[in-house]
């Protein structure tokens, strides 16, 4: 009796506290049991479902081992709000992936402006950092037999009617450890919207990821998730006679990095197409980053190599190589570095970091790298 009050009060004060959240039990408070194997959240969190064969989890306060929190198999984090967190696969061998859908508690009214947002925090024990984490408004509840990606391409093949899958576009990699990271963005309802499903929608060979753990080698990340939301941003629906442009989080500041001398380091947002010398804006804001530690270590140099895979003759290779080097030494320049500061270098395919026997591997030694050294 004295628990079920206590629960009572407890739930009593989530609908309070989230009452203008569409989403029901955002923080996976609302349990059916205390959970103590992994792969349960599908069958044990209120309101929520898992719309593939994936096998997403859940931890709660209540238990040790597994699914404890904080310590559980996939590292140790303290809870963002509450007692529970959920976590899944965002990126596996062979395109496994995971993701968490709930019933919204109201079909979402056409033309006007919704704010989703959800913390997320990676776990220890990942290899890869990624920035594709992004969100499915579907008007039915999902249930398929997938167990891969949820793609665009995927989705057309089940026949999925009414939905819209939209990008939270993102410069940095979601590589925090040890506290969360809050993602939101805003969108524009189309009046059909009743289930939310969030996680990876790209295969392996498009998802963005960093490296940055040595140590487990098992080619995953792994994210926990807490405190998700989906509210109303203003009260005026927008006219419909008017194109409206969907708004993205504000891409962030670009921060003065960390960089030690003599060390090569590899430009991360900087990745060609086949035979391409092309920077995208991202990488454009990488290399602005690079260029206010220039700006305030002035006492120091930067040298640039190229690099490309082995396809192709090897002459070709080393023009395109140097190209590739010279297009950003080009960029920094155009920002305003002296070019007395810019060595540039290019290698052809002479020092690959990966097989050339794969696409996945080739885009990897497709790449530019520097070094900042003492003048």
């Amino acid at each position: 009796m004295k628990f079920t009050f206590i629960k009572t009060l407890f739930l009593i004060f989530s609908i309070q506290l989230f009452s203008q959240n569409l989403v029901l039990n955002p923080s996976f408070e609302n349990t059916k049991s205390c959970v103590n194997y992994i792969g349960r959240f599908n069958k044990n969190v209120t309101g929520w479902s898992t719309p593939t064969f994936g096998t997403t989890d859940l931890f709660n306060s209540c238990t040790k081992g597994n699914t404890g929190i904080p310590d559980n198999f996939n590292g140790k984090q303290y809870v963002k709000f509450g007692k529970n967190y959920s976590g899944f696969y965002l990126h596996s061998d062979n395109n496994y992936r995971e993701y968490i859908q709930v019933k919204l508690t109201q079909k979402l009214k056409k033309g006007t402006k919704y704010t989703i947002s959800f913390y997320i925090s990676l776990a220890e024990k990942s290899d890869f950092a990624i920035r594709n984490i992004d969100f499915l408004l579907t008007e039915n509840k999902l249930n398929t037999t997938l167990s891969r990606e949820l793609s665009e391409k995927q989705l057309k093949k089940l026949n999925i009617k009414n939905h819209s899958l939209y990008k939270i576009n993102n410069y940095k990699f979601y590589d925090n450890k040890s506290g969360w990271t809050l993602i939101s963005k805003e969108f524009i309802a189309k009046g059909y919207e009743g289930y939310l499903t969030i996680g990876n929608f790209n295969k392996n060979s498009k998802t963005d990821k960093t490296l940055v753990s040595n140590k487990n080698r098992f080619d995953i990340s792994y994210y926990y998730i807490d405190l998700v939301s989906i509210e109303k941003t203003n009260l005026i629906p927008i006219n419909q006679n008017k194109e409206v442009e969907i708004i993205e989080q504000p891409i962030q500041k670009n921060e003065i990095p960390k960089i030690e001398l003599n060390k090569n380091y590899t430009f991360e947002n900087i990745v060609f197409d086949f035979k391409s010398i092309e920077l995208s804006e991202i990488a454009k804001m990488e290399i602005k980053s690079v260029y206010k530690f220039l700006m305030r270590n002035d006492d120091t140099n930067i040298i640039i190599s190229g690099y490309t895979d082995n396809i192709g003759i090897s002459d070709f290779n080393q023009k395109l190589s140097e190209k590739r080097a010279n297009s950003v030494t080009n960029f920094f320049i155009s920002i305003g570095l002296n070019k007395n500061r810019i060595t540039t270098i290019g290698y052809g395919n002479k020092k690959p970091i990966s097989t050339n026997e794969t696409e996945k591997g080739r885009k990897k030694n497709r790449r530019v790298e520097f070094k900042i050294i003492d003048k």
